[in-house]
Formats: structure tokens, sequence, C-alpha cells
């Protein structure tokens, strides 16, 4: 068995999956290509359930013209060559001005949808170890906190029986080629990740190579996800104790809004208060894309003031949403 296919199995074995339909987000690209063929030859290899089943879905984005349909075309072309259903979507014009975190939005849409239609357990993408660190450099440019250094998770609850999972986040894009060449599978080049429009692939292409020049070692991204690993396992502590808090008693949940014993709240300390509020947000379904870390900080002077104070106390985020302390409780909701 191959150094990818151990990799995957070692970090999401196949009899999590076994029996089930998964989505494999397929953009041409040797990632998503290798995370095809390799899942594929583990279904074989593994000899998995005949129920085990493979999508794989392309949303065309239409931001490269020709280029981008000579990818849906060899997309399908796979799917065909792997006996693998293909879903294929073409958007009706490029909205270019839309930017990152638009296309992922609406890539995900897609993929959602594709995993409602075939009623799939998992949407599998091919984030890989490298990915997982520029997005932990672009977090920590960011100013953001733990959540976002720790880097890409394996995976990721996107509603009730579905769960997004990165099967290659243990992967070196080095190794997916060379894995590739080894079963002599052909792949499509996105010249636009060779761009510096866009702030990813600047570290990417700039500022990690910068850096491994700048203190002589090629070990620098193996370095920093060993950081990230560290993070993110602090940080499933703090989410353990604040995940504790919101499936207790203390939190009383509405349509749109929640009320919470103050007395908890206001012995929670603040990483797992933060921690528990998001998960508040992403249960509520919230907007959270507003909120950073100065509105955050807002809050925890808010709860550190109403430590000292019986007077009722309000205050509004945005989405917006409103907090208020009376009578020793806290009411969170949406207005």
């Amino acid at each position: 068995m191959s150094r990818v296919l151990k990799a995957i199995q070692n970090v999401w074995p196949t009899d999590r999956w076994n029996a089930s339909t998964i989505v494999l987000a397929v953009s041409g690209g040797p990632d998503s290509v290798a995370l095809a063929r390799a899942i594929d030859a583990l279904i074989r290899q593994e000899k998995l359930s005949e129920s085990t089943r493979l999508v794989i879905a392309h949303l065309n984005h239409r931001l490269r013209g020709v280029e981008s349909d000579l990818d849906e075309a060899f997309v399908k072309e796979l799917a065909g060559q792997l006996h693998i259903d293909a879903i294929t979507r073409s958007l009706p014009e490029p909205n270019t001005q839309a930017g990152e975190a638009q296309w992922r939005k609406d890539r995900v849409a897609f993929l959602k949808q594709v995993a409602k239609e075939f009623q799939a357990k998992w949407i599998a993408t091919g984030a890989t170890a490298d990915d997982s660190v520029e997005t932990m450099v672009h977090h920590l440019l960011r100013g953001s906190g733990p959540a976002g250094l720790a880097g890409i998770r394996l995976e990721r609850k996107l509603a009730d029986g579905l769960t997004l999972v990165h099967p290659l986040i243990g992967v070196w894009k080095s190794e997916l080629l060379e894995y590739l060449e080894s079963i002599s599978q052909a792949y499509r080049v996105d010249r636009s990740n060779l761009s510096s429009d866009f702030t990813r692939n600047r570290i990417r292409n700039e500022c990690l190579p910068y850096l491994e020049k700048m203190i002589g070692s090629d070990q620098l991204k193996h370095r920093l996800r060993n950081t990230s690993e560290l993070i993110r396992q602090e940080h499933e502590v703090i989410e353990q104790l604040a995940n504790v808090w919101l499936e207790s008693s203390a939190i009383r949940w509405g349509m749109d809004q929640i009320d919470a014993d103050w007395k908890e709240i206001s012995e929670l300390p603040w990483p797992v208060l933060q921690c528990g509020l998001v998960g508040v947000w992403h249960r509520m379904g919230w907007p959270l894309q507003q909120i950073g870390f100065r509105h955050w900080d807002r809050v925890r002077a808010w709860v550190d003031a109403a430590r000292v104070t019986n007077h009722p106390k309000r205050m509004q985020l945005p989405g917006p949403v409103e907090l208020r302390i009376s009578r020793r409780v806290v009411r969170i909701r949406s207005v």
C-alpha cells in the first residue's frame, strides 16, 4: 500500500465510512485527483461493502474561460474511467469580483446540495498538509486565535448526518505528485495559483519560501505543522470544556434566543466562555463572519464589568445579536 493510502487509513480508517456514500470534491487539480484515485483504490483493496459509493462533484466557476471548461471535461472523463457518478455544474456567469470567500461559500453550498441528493454522509476534499500550514499562516497574519492557528481540521460537521472531511490532511503535496506519477495519472494545472493577486498565493509562493531561505532550513513547513498540531490539541481541551457548558442545564435553548445562568457564565474562564459563545452562534445559525477580535474583547470587558454590578446590562454584536443580563440570567437573542 502506498504512503498516501496509508496516511488516509491512519486519519480516516475505512471502517468509519464503509457502506456510506461519499461526495468527492474534485477540481481536476493534483490534490483532488489524487484524493479520487486514492479513495477508489482503498475501496478496491480493502474490499469494502458494495454499498460504499463515491460521487464526484465539480463546480465550474467559469473564472478562467476555456481553461475552466477543460477542467470540467477532465473531471467528467476521470469519473468515467473510474466508473464513478459525476455531478457537475457551471455557473451562468463568472463572478470575478466575488473573492475567495464567496467562491468557497458557493462550492460548499453546491457540495451540500449534491450530498443531500445522494443522501451522502461525507463530503471529502483534497486539502493537504501544505494547505493546513498556509491556512495557519494566513490566520496568524489576520490576528486569529487558537482555532485559526490550529490549521485545517480533519473533519467538521456541516449538518445532521453530514460531515466534511479532509483525508489527505496528513500528506504533503510533493507526496501526492509522486503518487500520481507512480500510477501514471494526469491532472490539470490551475495557472491562477501562480498569481500574486490572492493572499494565500502570496503566502505559498513568496512568504514561506522567503522564511525557509531566511532560517536556512527546508523543514519550516514541518515545524509550523507541528506547532499547529500542539495548538489544536490544547484548543480541543477548551472545546470539550465549552461543550460541557453548552450541554448543561444552565442553558435553555429557544428558537431565536438562549437563556443562560449568569453564575455559570461568570465562573467560566474567558477562553472557555468565548469558545462556548462561538458554539452558540453555530448552533443558532447566526453569522460569525463579521465578528472579530475587537467584538469578543468587548464581550469580555462587558462580562468583567457585570461581575461587579447588579445593574442590568445590554450590548449588541453584528448579526445583529443582543446580549442582556437581567435577574441573574444572560439572554442572547437575534434582533
